[in-house]
């Protein structure tokens, strides 16, 4: 089974791809930037990161029992703000704040 999830982060094209067999695989305007080859996530912890420049680290939390789901943040200095959800709806501010 092969989830993929697309979003855009401050003009950066972001692609997280899961495969059962291949693990999780991170792109950032099409370049590879990381992967994890864990089976089990239960959230909180970042499996997934990548150096934005000035813009600070993508962190990526999956979540993974029955399906598997993702929580994406911005993190610069003492801030860490969400960027992404599969499965959370962020608010207008939010969602300006990223583009």
């Amino acid at each position: 089974m092969r989830k993929t999830w697309n979003f855009e982060v401050k003009g950066h094209s972001i692609k997280v791809v899961n495969s059962w067999l291949h693990g999780m695989k991170l792109y950032v305007d099409g370049d590879f930037k990381d992967h994890d080859r864990s089976f089990f996530a239960f959230g909180g912890e970042v499996l997934l990161s990548t150096n934005l420049g000035e813009l600070g680290i993508l962190e990526i939390e999956p979540r993974a029992f029955f399906t598997v789901e993702i929580d994406v943040y911005l993190a610069s200095y003492d801030k860490r703000q969400p960027v992404f959800s599969s499965t959370k709806r962020l608010s207008l501010s939010q969602q300006r704040d990223i583009r």
